[in-house]
């Protein structure tokens, strides 16, 4: 049987299985536990809050990507920005297997390991790691059918 849509927009407006690029400021601060005053700061820094007439909006890629190395501290309001993170945290952050992100860990030298001679420790360095992951960046393709052309007189 086929699935039917709903009627109307409102339906999907208040469904969790929607995605949201956009988000309200005080809907950010409520999901992080943050000061509202906090995540505008943190909002303006990351170049994504856009002040419309009436209501605040938060580009929810651009701040989850500045946010990416940022964590709160349990039980307190403090936050850490990390800069070297275990394997598993590492390809959990990244979507890698762990033996594929060691694996680049170590070919970016970002793999520092500590009390070799007990089994020891494995960190990897965020920012190297992040350097070396931009090699693997693909150029854009454009687009054989562009949906706006200079035969329409748009350019």
């Amino acid at each position: 049987m086929a699935n039917r849509l709903k009627p109307t927009i409102r339906a999907y407006l208040h469904s969790d299985n929607t995605d949201k690029r956009y988000v309200r400021l005080d809907e950010m601060a409520g999901k992080l536990e943050f000061d509202i005053d906090d995540v505008k700061a943190l909002a303006v820094a990351a170049g994504a809050s856009y002040k419309l007439s009436r209501i605040e909006l938060i580009h929810k890629e651009r701040f989850d990507e500045f946010m990416k190395h940022i964590y709160k501290v349990p039980g307190t309001n403090k936050q850490v920005q990390k800069k070297f993170v275990r394997i598993g945290e590492g390809s959990i952050i990244y979507s890698i297997g762990h033996h594929r992100f060691i694996e680049m860990a170590r070919a970016a030298g970002a793999a520092y390991k500590i009390n070799e001679g007990t089994g020891g420790t494995v960190l990897i360095n965020l920012e190297v790691f992040d350097e070396y992951m931009e090699q693997f960046r693909q150029a854009p393709v454009p687009m054989k059918k562009p949906l706006f052309g200079t035969e329409r007189g748009c350019e």
